[in-house]
């Protein structure tokens, strides 16, 4: 039989046995984060390349490479409105090799328009860095539609309830939509798409007569003469569309969409590796070359750590779903 004494030494050296592992996990993460990465970082993004988050997942990418000694490499996962590369990134292994470019889109407006999501925005994902806010869009049509201004389309569409389409591909485009049908009171027909270069293509090839445009990609074919701008959906007007007047200032007062996207990594990823990837982030972020160039795809850099991300998507959340509520948006 063991003796009260036996019993507490048992107990001392159970106690020392956990300390030992506890300090030993511990040191092991910390030189996992210290010899990590040694091997190329993949970065999902969720939507179809040359859009403005892969332009600009793009740019961050190479700075972020160099940093790092490592490459990393942008992975375009579009469909489902961003859920398939999220749900990538989500299933990957928890080693700070796959990261995944989520956003205001992507995890709160599509947590708010789905009846059920292939996971959790929250808990399955680990918030590492903020990275570009302002992705302000423009509301573009086909030239060829019977509308020269804002006021004008919303009379056309009011004259033919539920027969004007319009494209999306994504949930920031769809609420946009809605946002500006709900406002507006009229009665559009959406038509899906599995990535926003689809639709644009169809909208310029006359198959669809609206899409909701990020400014960087909607500029180019706006002065090429292939589309038409009814309004920016910045209440001010926009740096990279200066000439063009916003939704609010064409009618619809107080009319604003952006989006914002940030850096993710799949739940249970060690808290050093975020930890550095965090730090090394927002030195990318506060590079001069690095700002210089996403401003010239139309976003600014948005500085934050894994803390303020965490913080800022819970509002997001929170925000999404006041706005698909106020529009009237039935999840699907």
């Amino acid at each position: 039989m063991f003796s009260i004494s036996s019993l507490r030494n048992v107990r001392v050296v159970l106690s020392a046995l956990v300390l030992g592992m506890s300090l030993m996990n511990s040191a092991f993460s910390q030189l996992s984060a210290d010899n990590w990465p040694t091997k190329p970082i993949k970065l999902i993004v969720p939507l179809a390349a040359g859009g403005a988050s892969d332009v600009v997942a793009r740019i961050f990418a190479a700075k972020l490479g160099e940093r790092l000694g490592q490459q990393v490499i942008v992975e375009n996962r579009p469909g489902a409105e961003g859920l398939i590369g999220v749900d990538a990134a989500v299933k990957s292994a928890p080693d700070g090799y796959t990261l995944v470019l989520g956003s205001s889109t992507t995890l709160a407006a599509n947590y708010h328009l789905r009846k059920s999501l292939p996971f959790h925005p929250v808990e399955d994902l680990e918030p590492v860095s903020m990275a570009f806010q302002g992705f302000f869009n423009i509301l573009v049509i086909n030239p060829n539609v019977p509308a020269m201004n804002l006021k004008e389309f919303i009379a056309l569409a009011k004259s033919q309830p539920g027969k004007i389409d319009y494209g999306t591909a994504t949930s920031g485009s769809k609420i946009c939509v809605e946002m500006f049908k709900s406002m507006a009171g009229i009665d559009l027909q959406m038509i899906n798409y599995k990535s926003s270069p689809q639709a644009l293509n169809d909208l310029m090839g006359g198959q669809l007569q609206l899409v909701c445009e990020p400014v960087a990609t909607a500029m180019p074919n706006i002065m090429a003469g292939r589309l038409r701008s009814l309004g920016v959906t910045s209440l001010t007007r926009h740096p990279a569309a200066k000439d063009l007047p916003t939704a609010a200032e064409e009618g619809l007062p107080g009319f604003e969409y952006s989006a914002w996207v940030a850096v993710f990594a799949p739940a249970k990823t060690p808290a050093p590796i975020i930890q550095k990837l965090s730090k090394e982030i927002e030195i990318v972020l506060k590079d001069p070359e690095t700002v210089k160039k996403v401003q010239a795809a139309g976003v600014e850099p948005m500085i934050g750590n894994a803390a303020d991300l965490a913080k800022l998507l819970n509002n997001e959340i929170a925000r999404a779903g006041d706005i698909v509520k106020a529009a009237k948006i039935k999840p699907e």
